[in-house]
């Protein structure tokens, strides 16, 4: 059990052989764990005072935990003990009562806001599909079976992709709780999707486009919803992203909108050039805010940005003008493919959609950084062009 003043470069860098604990010489009790495999794991170990046998306590892995982090959670541990109490115990009981409910709103609040930009979708899943179900029951005493029969009951009512996503939902949650030391275990380990994932293909023929577009006036849902489709059809960008909208990001003068890395589902910042009529909403639904609130949402109901959720159950309930069911995702993949047809070059295609992949995922992609703004708008231009033409029977000019 060697003994160390534990350095943030020491505990990034260390590696055994043989499973090794490392004794911090300045927090007295502050133990690294480091497996064969890599994984390093921060434990307290301490003399309990009712019986005066030693406890071991985790605090959490590496890097999750860094060093500074770990020696102030021990300190606090340290001084509980000072005070009397039993940190394994204590541990150890909020274990054996937390139920699958509460599991889900650590996992929501510690790991899910904090790391996905559709927790919200997560957080709705587990609200719609898991505690109605199991969420009073422990989540200690979870067994595979009971997460079986909700993916198993999902897949056989003809929602294999529903039934896929709340394992994933489900798995990453058991899997965080292992892994931050919450459950010795996840039932979820080993269970493997009841359906196999279904690959998307549907393009939006010129008839569904110019029901869609031409019924948004008279469609029961609000004017904000009305402007999300139109611009879905007008930009192809996605749902969430349009219908995040904030004011910042739209600069009306030059005619752009600016998505930040943090709004995009790749994590790129991503300026999309805005044809007449897309610049035509943009600018409306700027005017309807304050100009001394920047965050401010363009699309809105109760002053919180419009769902991507909400978007997806206004196309399945009010929009559907056509025997074959479509999705706003649909509508993005209908713009690819109408740009294409255009005679719009795959790479500016994939410029426009903000996509990672093909020409832009490969060595190209790395050495090639021109935005290709100029492109992207005529782009946009011609396609807004045909739109216009395709459902009104005249070009953007002539409107």
């Amino acid at each position: 059990m060697p003994r160390k003043n534990l350095t943030d470069a020491f505990v990034r860098s260390a590696s055994v052989k043989v499973r090794t604990d490392f004794w911090d010489d300045k927090i007295r009790g502050l133990v690294l764990r480091v497996t064969p495999a890599g994984i390093k794991t921060w434990t307290v170990v301490y003399t309990r005072e009712s019986d005066s046998t030693k406890q071991r306590v985790t605090l959490g892995r590496y890097p999750a935990i860094d060093l500074e982090r770990a020696r102030g959670k021990a300190l606090k541990t340290m001084s509980a003990v000072a005070e009397g109490e039993d940190p394994s115990e204590t541990k150890r009981a909020a274990k054996a009562s937390m139920t699958v409910e509460d599991l889900g709103g650590l996992f929501i609040e510690k790991y899910a806001k904090r790391q996905k930009k559709t927790w919200p979708e997560d957080e709705r899943l587990l609200k719609r599909e898991i505690y109605p179900k199991i969420g009073r029951m422990k989540a200690l005493a979870v067994k595979r079976r009971d997460i079986l029969d909700i993916i198993e009951a999902k897949a056989d009512a003809g929602h294999g992709a529903a039934s896929t996503n709340i394992l994933a939902v489900v798995r990453k949650m058991f899997a965080w709780a292992v892994d931050t030391d919450r459950l010795p275990s996840s039932p979820v380990t080993g269970v493997k999707p009841r359906s196999k994932p279904v690959r998307r293909d549907r393009v939006l023929s010129d008839a569904e486009i110019r029901s869609i577009w031409n019924a948004l006036p008279d469609a029961t849902v609000s004017p904000a919803m009305r402007d999300i489709i139109r611009l879905l059809f007008l930009t192809g960008q996605r749902s969430g992203e349009v219908a995040g909208g904030m004011r910042s990001e739209v600069d009306v003068g030059v005619a752009t909108w600016a998505l930040p890395a943090a709004r995009t589902k790749n994590g790129q910042a991503h300026t999309v050039p805005l044809s007449p009529p897309a610049l035509a909403i943009m600018e409306a639904a700027v005017g309807r805010t304050d100009a001394g609130e920047p965050d401010a949402a363009l699309f809105s109901k109760t002053g919180a940005p419009i769902a991507s959720n909400a978007v997806a159950q206004a196309a399945r309930l009010k929009l559907q003008k056509s025997n074959r069911a479509w999705t706003p995702h649909d509508i993005r993949r209908t713009v690819a493919t109408g740009m294409a047809g255009l005679g719009v070059p795959p790479h500016i295609i994939e410029a426009v959609l903000n996509h990672i992949s093909g020409f832009r995922g490969g060595v190209a992609g790395v050495y090639n950084r021109h935005s290709y703004e100029v492109e992207k708008r005529d782009a946009l231009e011609k396609w807004a062009d045909h739109l216009i033409q395709l459902c009104f029977g005249k070009k953007t000019s002539e409107r």
